[in-house]
This record gives C-alpha cells, sequence and structure tokens, in this order.
C-alpha cells in the first residue's frame, strides 16, 4: 500500500513552469531541440535530494555540462539567443531554490520528529546520500527511533523486522517497477512527493488500473473462471504529462533497462553523463595529495563514513587504501559465477587490444600515452601503465574504453562494445556494494576493535592495525579542488 505526502512549494513549482516553457521554446524555430537527456536526470536528482551539499555538487555538474550548447550549435545558435528560455539557467535557478529551501528536507525531519515524540520507530528508504544527511542532522535522543536503509537492503531488512511496526518513508518513487513492489505490499509505505512528482506516481496508478482491467476482462479468464468481468469507469482521471516531466519518466525507463540500477539508485553520481574528481591536499605533507572520485568514502575523525563531498578544509580524514579491495572480486564470484565469467572474458578482451597494439608497434609508454589522449583518454599515464599490467578490470570512463577501441582499430572491441559497457557497469556496481561493505567493517572495526565477516577471514587485529597506521593515516585537509572529466552523453 502507497500513501502520498504531496509536498507544497510554490516557488520550485514556479521554476518548474518557467523550465517547462523553456523546453518548449527550444524545440521550435530556430533551434529544434527535441531533448536534453542529461538534463531529465539532473531535475530527477533534484526532485530526490534534501541534502544540500549533494545538491551544490549536482549543480556543479550541470553547470559544466555542454548538452545545450551542443545541440544549439548544430543548428548556428548559442546560448544567449534563447534569453530568459534557457534551461540551464533556469535549472540552476531551481538547484540554488533547494539548496537553500527543501520543503521535502523540512517535511522529512518535521515527521521524524512526530514520530519520535510517540515513540514510533521510522524506517528510511534512501540513497547514500540522502541517509548520510539524515543521520548527520537528526537528533541523537531521535536515532532510537529512526533507522535507515539502503534500496538493495530492503528485502532483507523487513525479512527481520516486522513493518506493521514501522513508519516507513520514500522521498521517492523511481518508476513503475518501484511501484509495483510498494503498491502490492500488506503494509504502508509513505511517499514524500512534489506535486509534479505525483503526476508519476498517478501515471503508474492509471497503467495498473489498465494492465489489471486488460487481464480481467481476458478472454481466457472469463473461460477459465466461468465468470464475466464487467469494466469499471476509470476512477482515476487522465491526465496529459508535462515535457518536464515525461522526460524523467523515459529517463529513468532508460537505465531501469540497464543492470545496474540498483547501485545507480543508491549512488545517483553514476548516472551523470560527467565524473567530478576530488583533489585533496594535506597540512602535514607538503607534497602529498588524493584524487578521489564523488563516489568515493573517507573515515572522518570519528572513524565514520562520510562521502567525499563532505569533507571539508580542516576536518582530518582517513583514506580507504584500494589494495583491501584484492579479495572482493572473488567473494563476489562465488555468488555468481556466470556473470562473473563473462566480467573475465570482455576485461580481457580490452587487456589483450591494448597489450597487442602496444607490442605490435613497438613505442614507448609515453607515445602510446600521447597517442590515447588525442582520442581522448582522461587518467594519468600510471594509469595507463596499470592498464598495461592489468591491475585494472575496467577502464575508469566510458570515454576511455573508446579511446582504446578508436587507436587499436580492434574488431572483437568495435563489435562488442555494448556488451563490454553493460559487464563494466555491471562489475562497477558490485564492486561499490561490496567495497562499501568492506568499508563499513572497517568503520565498525575503528570504533569497537570487532572484525566483521569479510575482515575476519583475511585479517588479524595486529594486521589490521599494522595496515591502518602504514596505509590510512590520519590526515589533516589543507585544500579541496574538484576537477570534472566529460563524458558522452
Amino acid at each position: 500500500m502507497i500513501s502520498v505526502y504531496i509536498i507544497e512549494h510554490d516557488d520550485f513549482s514556479a521554476l518548474l513552469e518557467e523550465y517547462e516553457q523553456a523546453l518548449l521554446y527550444i524545440k521550435e524555430h530556430p533551434f529544434y531541440i527535441e531533448t536534453l537527456h542529461s538534463y531529465s536526470k539532473y531535475l530527477s536528482r533534484l526532485f530526490k535530494s534534501i541534502d544540500p551539499a549533494s545538491i551544490r555538487e549536482l549543480k556543479e555538474r550541470i553547470e559544466f555540462n555542454n548538452e545545450l550548447e551542443r545541440n544549439l550549435q548544430q543548428h548556428g545558435n548559442e546560448a544567449e539567443s534563447l534569453g530568459d528560455n534557457n534551461p540551464k539557467s533556469i535549472l540552476l535557478r531551481i538547484a540554488d531554490l533547494l539548496i537553500h529551501e527543501n520543503r521535502k528536507a523540512e517535511k522529512l525531519f518535521e515527521i521524524i520528529a512526530q514520530n519520535n515524540k510517540q515513540r514510533l520507530r521510522t524506517l528510511l528508504i534512501a540513497n547514500n546520500d540522502n541517509i548520510e544527511f539524515i543521520q548527520e542532522n537528526t537528533e541523537s535522543n531521535n536515532r532510537n527511533y529512526l533507522q535507515t536503509v539502503r534500496y538493495s537492503q530492503i528485502g532483507k531488512f523487513l525479512k527481520l523486522n516486522d513493518p506493521e511496526k514501522l513508519f516507513i518513508i520514500d522521498t521517492a518513487l523511481d518508476g513503475y517497477n518501484d511501484f509495483l513492489k510498494y503498491y502490492n505490499y500488506d503494509f504502508t509505505i509513505n511517499l514524500l512527493l512534489y506535486p509534479q512528482e505525483n503526476d508519476i506516481y498517478e501515471s503508474c496508478q492509471r497503467k495498473y488500473q489498465k494492465e489489471l482491467e486488460t487481464e480481467l476482462t481476458s478472454t481466457f479468464r472469463e473461460e477459465f473462471t466461468g465468470l464475466k468481468y464487467h469494466a469499471i469507469s476509470n476512477t482515476i482521471t487522465d491526465k496529459t504529462l508535462s515535457t518536464t516531466i515525461q522526460g524523467i519518466i523515459e529517463s529513468a525507463q532508460q537505465y531501469r533497462e540497464e543492470d545496474d540500477f540498483e547501485a545507480i539508485k543508491e549512488n545517483p553520481e553514476l548516472e551523470t553523463p560527467e565524473a567530478m574528481l576530488y583533489i585533496i591536499e594535506y597540512e602535514d605533507m607538503e607534497f602529498y595529495w588524493d584524487e578521489l572520485d564523488s563516489s568515493d568514502y573517507v573515515f572522518n575523525e570519528r572513524n565514520r563514513l562520510v562521502r567525499i563531498n563532505r569533507v571539508n578544509p580542516g576536518d582530518r580524514i582517513r583514506v580507504y587504501n584500494e589494495r583491501l579491495n584484492v579479495n572482493l572480486f572473488d567473494i563476489a564470484a562465488e555468488e555468481d559465477e556466470e556473470t562473473f565469467n563473462l566480467i573475465e572474458y570482455y576485461s580481457d578482451s580490452w587487456h589483450k587490444a591494448l597489450q597487442e597494439y602496444y607490442q605490435s608497434n613497438g613505442i614507448t609508454i609515453e607515445e602510446l600515452y600521447t597517442r590515447l589522449k588525442k582520442h581522448g583518454l582522461s587518467v594519468q599515464q600510471t594509469t595507463l601503465q596499470n592498464y598495461l599490467d592489468k591491475k585494472v578490470r575496467f577502464p575508469m570512463r566510458k570515454s576511455d574504453l573508446e579511446a582504446i577501441t578508436t587507436l587499436t582499430k580492434n574488431k572483437e572491441l568495435e563489435k562488442n562494445t555494448e556488451e563490454l559497457l553493460k559487464y563494466k557497469r555491471i562489475y562497477n556496481g558490485v564492486m561499490i556494494a561490496l567495497g562499501r561493505n568492506l568499508k563499513e567493517e572497517i568503520s565498525r572495526y575503528l570504533q569497537t576493535k570487532e572484525l566483521g565477516d569479510i575482515l575476519q577471514g583475511t585479517f588479524t587485529a595486529e594486521m589490521l592495525d599494522n595496515f591502518i597506521d602504514t596505509s590510512m593515516p590520519l590526515r589533516t585537509v589543507k585544500n579541496i579542488t574538484t576537477r570534472i572529466i566529460k563524458e558522452q552523453v
């Protein structure tokens, strides 16, 4: 069952109307821009986000994105010619508004506080960003009655707990499959939705009703049961969805068809068309820094995991050393041997193409790096050496794989690009989940000195203490800069 809380926000709705008009405007002469795929993904994330830090990062991605500009150039236009109908500038204004005035976050905290007074346990289903934000901003006494769970953990959590004793909240609805799952539970899922998101919810209701009536009125069912079903009039009024909302639905359907949808829900930065890197400089080591992806987590001074976008100058952090990841692939492979055999196959295919090109051309690593950079390689030369040494299962970015394919002209890579990307996404999604579990065990060990299931099979306490002291020292952040690597839209 589903219960919906409608989150009214007049200023937000007004900006969305402006955005809708801008999308209609750029479809016409002389622009002819039918869709802005990445913008639909950005807007979907803005609808769901309650964390100001995540929205600021998203705003930076929007500023960098050039999908609109490229589309304008195809017909000889520039952004200045759009005037007030510039969807990018409106999207940035929406992000600014939600950073400073987020009604969905306000409503969520109000519900949590009210449930706490009534001693009613609240369960929040959300992605990693929102979970961290809630945990950081909820009063300590509320935590006795507040639990958070990521999307991939819902089934396991509900088996171990009585959902009837919980007030369960999700701050978003990710399409029709999620609607079916929530709608058919025999307990209530409370959704916090803006009116525009409620349009999506109602469209799911209409689709469900039509599918149900199609089944009930089928000839097969009548012959099988001996009963004729008389369709009732539609209790949900048909409604034409706006261009904005339709774009979000199509975007959700697009990446739901891919195999890493659960990973994207929990780590939404995976679906954005550019990667943000954080360069961390330290006070205590003049020439030492770390370069971390926006999905990376570090340990703060209290030994809790925090995502890198939540770290500020002056914070003391430990950076997780990837050498601990060596056993994760084997752990995952035991769970799904068939899939991981295919991962190995496609991982070997690009390594083989790159090594054969390198060896047959008799060139230096420097020359190979220069040639790949001309085709869009994003990584440093040291990472390219790791590619050649097979220390990396897949290239960091889609653009890196395309650079290798273009340079080597390898027929197998050209033929199997989509399959390779598919298994790259599966691998990344699984490793992110496993990596986070391992980091959580380290966090728990730092706080309690207890070895979890993964660590227990690999380390003694003495070995882990030594590893943490030598490979993950506590350092003070001096400065943080960001850099964006562009991916193809």
